[in-house]
């Protein structure tokens, strides 16, 4: 029986904490989208707290591939995977995502209880590095 327990406890215990036995994506260059998921998502993760809803991530256009989005929920582990969201479950959405350069791209994210955000990466030091333009939408020119 206490068998039992210390295997549930561990089981719950990794739905509400990330993975960081694992590479961040940020230091992968090939991943740029990835490593902005990553990004927004554990920001996400931290402020919601423990008891957040289901979550799911999306790109558009898209989807993410099926290698891309088990990359993101093995170091997330509170993500589940798009096919399994209802209409209840909030979403962060990735769009309009491209790259000028390997090193330099930008992408607009959606996520619950804030506004959309343009992000700027550039790749640097082994890193990709984030930066977020708070302009609601209706600001662009």
């Amino acid at each position: 029986m206490k068998w039992i327990v210390a295997g549930v406890s561990l089981i719950l215990g990794a739905c509400v904490s990330d993975n960081s036995e694992l590479t961040p994506l940020a230091e992968d260059q090939s991943q740029p989208v990835l490593a902005l998921f990553e990004h927004v998502l554990k920001g996400h993760f931290a402020t919601a707290g423990a008891n957040a809803p289901t979550i799911c991530a999306s790109l558009r256009p898209g989807p993410l591939s099926a290698e891309q989005e088990q990359a993101l929920i093995a170091r997330l582990v509170r993500l589940a995977p798009k096919s399994r969201c209802e209409s209840s479950a909030q979403l962060v959405e990735v769009y309009d995502f491209a790259c000028r350069t390997p090193s330099q791209c930008t992408g607009w994210v959606s996520a619950p209880g804030a506004p959309a955000r343009r992000y700027a990466m550039n790749f640097e030091n082994g890193a990709w590095r984030f930066t977020a333009d708070p302009r609601l939408i209706s600001d662009v020119h």
